[in-house]
């Protein structure tokens, strides 16, 4: 569980103790506490991977691309936007599929060298605990307008499994909305597989306005994220 920067790695009593309570809280008090909730999927880098199209071609961003990203039609994106911060926020390794006609498709590798990076992410910071080694987080796919409905983003993201392989990692992570049927649909047919859950409670009242809950729930046997104490990453940040 995480609260703004703060983590903690619940046991099954904690966590269904914040749960129900949150819950019953939100039930109480509809307009004070909200949820959303993610779809956390996993793919297993060991195992055999799509094979890449000879026509994909990923390259780093580049403070250039960036540039030219603050002025692109599409910047109000919601995608658009959070790869901006990501950029201002110093999270650097992310990739663009780039053509004659402009950029196709690009997103984002977090790895575990980014966890103190992440944490500049303020009230999002709990979206996003810190990474086991060998493990990544592929984060804010978007395929540009004149890219849609032609299959490049699925042949971007097999593109992006063996760039993260090459790297060294074992294993990536991602997130969709739960609410994005059509999101969900293709992370089940480009090799992720689901793996839990991320619950986001947004309260509204005394000490805790204006602050995020983040419930992480894996369906693993053994979890993959390792969530450490306030102490240890007051240790770390420190």
């Amino acid at each position: 569980m995480c609260i703004g920067r703060s983590g903690v790695e619940a046991g099954v009593v904690l966590r269904t103790c914040v749960t129900t309570t949150l819950r019953l809280a939100r039930a109480a008090l509809p307009q004070r506490v909200t949820a959303q909730c993610w779809i956390r999927y996993r793919i297993d880098l060991t195992e055999a991977l799509p094979p890449v199209s000879p026509d994909v071609h990923l390259t780093r961003v580049t403070d250039g691309f960036i540039d030219m990203l603050r002025h692109h039609p599409e910047q109000a994106e919601n995608q658009v936007r959070s790869a901006l911060r990501f950029w201002d926020r110093g999270l650097r390794r992310a990739y663009v599929w780039l053509s004659d006609e402009g950029p196709l498709c690009m997103q984002w590798l977090l790895t575990e060298a980014d966890g103190r990076t992440v944490h500049r992410l303020g009230e999002w910071a709990g979206m996003y605990p810190p990474l086991p080694p060998r493990t990544g987080q592929a984060e804010n796919l978007f395929a540009f307008a004149n890219a849609r409905k032609r299959g490049v983003a699925t042949q971007f993201e097999y593109a992006l499994y063996h760039e993260a392989r090459r790297l060294g990692l074992a294993q990536l992570f991602t997130h969709i909305y739960e609410p994005n049927t059509a999101a969900n649909a293709w992370a089940d047919r480009t090799g992720w597989r689901r793996c839990g859950t991320i619950t986001r409670y947004q309260v509204d009242l005394p000490g805790l306005r204006a602050r995020s809950v983040f419930v992480h729930r894996s369906d693993i046997a053994t979890p993959p994220l390792v969530l450490p104490s306030r102490s240890v990453q007051a240790r770390r940040t420190a």
